[in-house]
């Protein structure tokens, strides 16, 4: 799957970074804001805000508190932004309520979702360093992500291994179905524009397409914008943005003060 920050996985790479702890980015803006906004939301997802509501009206979302997305609203949109090019959304759906029951069921939840979020993104870290996605692969690296979970029923474990393993498969399915689609992309342009055939060189029997294919293969495979690409073009400056933005809504507040300490140090390093 090669490097883990840069192949594995829309709306996932961008959490998967060694020593991050997947929703953390996220937590530390709900800590110094009490809540996003929906445009706050769209920022760090690479969503539309029509999108995110369209989820929330057909009840695979929560509706925002007072139009402040938090922490369990936030995790549910990941995870669906996660899987959703490979499972139905009413699916993912289903898949969160095998999790923890349906919303407001009795029991209680086994896991949050952003714990059940960053559990994905440990897995996904791991495999790529593996290299690994046979059954067997998928499995000990789950059991290594789970290892010191302790849930509030028996089955709880079992469970979150089995939601995993799906979302797992589901995520690398997607990956490999972006790879197609680009390299469809490449044959049908190689179709459309064939090369010339190029000078034979003293120093080499290579030809102009061989060098573009071989710069096409390392460059990797071409896709849309994802959340992870999005995040890596989303500088310090952006969230300070955001938390600016909380202040000057909630000045003279005790909240305010947090934000302004939260701008004056840093939050996270700007990919490479």
């Amino acid at each position: 799957m090669g490097d883990a920050r840069e192949k594995v996985l829309p709306g996932i790479e961008a959490y998967i970074d060694q020593g991050d702890k997947g929703f953390s980015r996220i937590q530390m803006l709900l800590d110094a804001t009490g809540g996003l906004s929906l445009s706050q939301v769209c920022a760090v997802t690479g969503l539309e805000g029509s999108t995110i509501q369209n989820w929330v009206k057909r009840g695979w979302v929560a509706r925002a508190y007072g139009k402040r997305y938090e922490e369990e609203h936030i995790a549910r949109i990941l995870i669906i932004n996660a899987l959703k090019e490979c499972i139905k959304l009413e699916h993912i759906s289903l898949l969160m309520q095998y999790v923890n029951g349906p919303e407001g069921g009795e029991g209680g939840v086994i896991i949050k979702e952003s714990e059940l979020f960053n559990f994905l993104c440990d897995a996904l870290g791991r495999m790529g360093k593996a290299q690994d996605h046979s059954k067997s692969g998928v499995e000990n690296v789950i059991n290594a992500v789970i290892r010191d979970y302790r849930g509030p029923t028996p089955d709880a474990r079992a469970r979150i291994r089995k939601a995993l393993m799906l979302m797992i498969y589901a995520c690398v399915c997607t990956d490999v179905k972006r790879g197609t689609e680009a390299m469809m992309k490449q044959i049908i342009s190689d179709l459309e524009n064939p090369a010339e055939p190029a000078a034979e060189a003293p120093d080499a029997n290579v030809s102009a397409l061989s060098r573009e294919r071989a710069d096409y293969a390392e460059s990797g495979p071409e896709t849309r914008k994802t959340v992870s690409q999005t995040l890596r073009e989303w500088d310090i400056s952006s969230v300070e943005r955001i938390i600016i933005d909380h202040s000057e809504e909630s000045s003279g507040s005790q909240q305010s003060e947090d934000a302004e300490k939260t701008v004056n140090r840093p939050w996270f390093s700007r990919r490479k």
